[in-house]
């Protein structure tokens, strides 16, 4: 039962970080650099989550999961930033939607590398998701350049394939010696990532002092988008490591982008054309047939 719970505050927290990080890229309208630093904070503020959630688990540390947390912190740090851009240049709903088509990735990745179940309706659901994703372009607005709406797209299909990434490296922990050290990894790649960031800003930052102007809404979104990371990343990993790809993935992405679409429109009205709307309905029949028992 409590794994259900978890689901269901995993779909939550999803919502929560793409309405975070939309409304941030629409509000600070941030540079690349200031970007970065708004990674640096917030994996920060996940990373003092996850240290103390520490005193309530038996501490320790692998080599596996020191690996496992390197890897992982590379891909989480590039699709944060890839999201945000993706966010400021279109819209939130495409972006978070690639993001979680991200999940057919680890679902396939879970009967080839892990011997999980497949069958025929779960192949034709991916196939059917595949399809979908061009129909999810977002349409230029009147006077705005095609090229823009290509842009987002693109950088939305990074996205997705990052996002996937991060869910096959979060199964490759969970199926090691460290899988029980599950605060320890989300710790060490926060670590990494704060690192990453500062790093990565200190070397594209501009070189006049002037031109590094850093938005004022920083701050809060970045302290806000910390502690929904560390939560999230906690309650992930533990469903990744508890319930077959099969069925996490497919379910928790399933309610977020039902939830995602209906929080586009009605709070940062979007629009949403016959195009995405067809793309949305078949996502979502693709998603429920990987949910379908075998």
């Amino acid at each position: 039962m409590i794994y259900y719970f978890l689901l269901a505050g995993s779909i939550i927290l999803t919502v929560c970080k793409s309405s975070l990080y939309n409304a941030y890229a629409k509000k600070a309208n941030p540079s690349l650099p200031t970007t970065f630093i708004f990674n640096a904070l917030s994996y920060g503020v996940a990373g003092i989550i996850a240290f103390i959630t520490t005193f309530f688990s038996n501490f320790s540390i692998s080599i596996p999961t020191i690996i496992c947390a390197l890897f992982y912190a590379i891909i989480v740090v590039s699709l944060q930033t890839v999201s945000i851009v993706s966010m400021k240049v279109g819209s939130m709903s495409t972006t978070a939607i690639c993001v979680m088509y991200g999940m057919i990735i680890p679902s396939l990745a879970g009967p080839i590398f892990w011997k999980e179940n497949i069958g025929a309706l779960q192949i034709v659901g991916i196939c059917i998701m595949v399809a979908s994703l061009w129909l999810l372009k977002d349409t230029p607005k009147e006077g705005q350049e095609k090229s823009k709406s290509i842009k987002s797209l693109a950088l939305a299909l990074v996205a997705f394939v990052l996002s996937g990434m991060a869910g096959v490296m979060e199964k490759i922990h969970q199926s090691t010696e460290g899988r029980s050290e599950k605060t320890t990894f989300v710790l060490i790649a926060c670590l990494f990532m704060v690192a990453f960031s500062i790093i990565t800003y200190f070397i594209i930052r501009p070189k006049e002092k002037e031109n590094r102007v850093i938005p004022k809404p920083l701050y809060p979104f970045s302290s806000i988008s910390g502690l929904i990371i560390g939560l999230y990343s906690i309650v992930n990993l533990t469903l990744a490591g508890a319930l077959d790809s099969m069925i996490y993935y497919p379910v928790a992405n399933g309610g977020a982008m039902i939830l995602t679409v209906i929080v586009s429109l009605c709070f940062f009205k979007e629009r949403a054309n016959v195009s995405k709307i067809i793309g949305m309905a078949l996502g979502l029949c693709g998603i429920l047939l990987l949910s379908l028992p075998i």
